[in-house]
């Protein structure tokens, strides 16, 4: 099925579909399929060579074969796409990218994969540039916000109040007022309850799940409140930041962690720390790369060309090469027709 909605869209005879069987006792079978006049075979080779490794009893999903060839296998972030749209997998594969359909899965993997696959999204293509980038620009400061935020809050209550407005200073320490609990501890109190919350009411049937949301954070979060536990600026903030975390799904379980981090680092060595830790972490990736992609492309390094597809959307029209980012051997994506100039 997955293979007839791919070639429904590319209908060229440079279309290749090969398979692979993985899994001793499920026998899944595997399909790899790109454009033979625009991938990079170097790439096509390194993939089916991992595929090939593989020695594994069963396969029941694509995400098994995502953590199998994953090119970092310790690494925190994500390194292989995945889509359930057709026209984000032949748009992929149009880039020069390599499509992965395992039986029996909705999900394509796609590689070679960049971090801002994760900011760009298939309906931006379907938009007004100049509402896309604005979209693209809200992600970026959502993913930002998401894991920064619990941590600058702490650091500012902890280290840094001076640099607070006067009147705000005086809001947030009369809520605090007989909290029995420090910033930090009291933070984190919030978060696990937050990731509490949103793991039973993922486990739940639907319409129980959204009961227990709604109860959940109503009830016990003002009854908290009330209780002198927790204070409602601590609430507002895990609240914010929870929000955010979902302008990029693909990077929730991600950024979930990476908040729990960067808020215990905020709340133990301030803004100095807070901002170490952060460009430690921009630092650690761009030095990955996944099957020749440099992750943190087109900024690093930087691909000016590649730029008009990255967190300011250009016109279609403007988009006369592959990505750069991507390896791939035909670099010419559409001409320009001079006599229409």
């Amino acid at each position: 099925t997955n293979i007839s909605l791919i070639r429904r869209r590319l209908k060229s005879p440079d279309v290749v579909v090969e398979e692979v069987k993985l899994g001793k006792y499920t026998d899944t079978k595997i399909v790899l399929t790109y454009v033979s006049s625009i991938a990079d075979k170097d790439v096509v080779k390194e993939i089916k060579t991992k595929l090939n490794s593989i020695n594994i009893d069963g396969v029941i999903d694509s995400f098994y074969v995502e953590s199998l060839i994953a090119p970092h296998q310790s690494a925190l972030f994500k390194q292989i796409g995945n889509t359930e749209k057709p026209d984000v997998a032949v748009s992929k594969s149009l880039e020069g990218r390599i499509a992965i359909i395992v039986g029996g899965s909705p999900m394509v993997l796609t590689v070679p994969y960049i971090f801002l696959e994760d900011i760009q999204s298939g309906d931006d293509y379907y938009d007004h540039s100049a509402h896309a980038s604005f979209i693209r620009i809200l992600r970026v400061f959502g993913i930002i916000i998401s894991i920064t935020l619990p941590g600058i809050y702490v650091a500012l209550q902890s280290f840094h109040y001076g640099i607070l407005p006067i009147d705000f200073l005086i809001s947030i320490q009369t809520s605090i007022e007989g909290l029995s609990f420090p910033p930090l501890i009291e933070i984190l109190v919030v978060l696990f309850l937050f990731e509490i919350l949103n793991e039973a009411s993922v486990r739940m049937p639907k319409y129980s799940g959204m009961a227990l949301s709604i109860v959940g954070a109503l009830v016990l979060g003002e009854t908290a409140v009330q209780a002198g536990l927790i204070s409602p600026p601590a609430v507002i903030m895990i609240a914010i930041s929870g929000i955010t975390l979902f302008t990029v799904p693909n990077q929730i379980y991600i950024c979930s962690i990476l908040r729990f981090l960067l808020t215990i680092i905020g709340g133990v060595t301030g803004f100095y720390g807070l901002l170490t830790a952060f460009m430690f972490l921009v630092s650690y990736l761009m030095t990955l790369d996944a099957y020749g992609a440099p992750y943190f492309a087109p900024y690093a390094p930087n691909i000016n060309a590649d730029k008009k597809d990255g967190i300011l959307k250009h016109r279609l029209s403007e988009f006369q090469t592959r990505p750069q980012s991507i390896p791939n051997i035909n670099k010419v994506r559409q001409k320009v027709n001079e006599s229409s100039n």
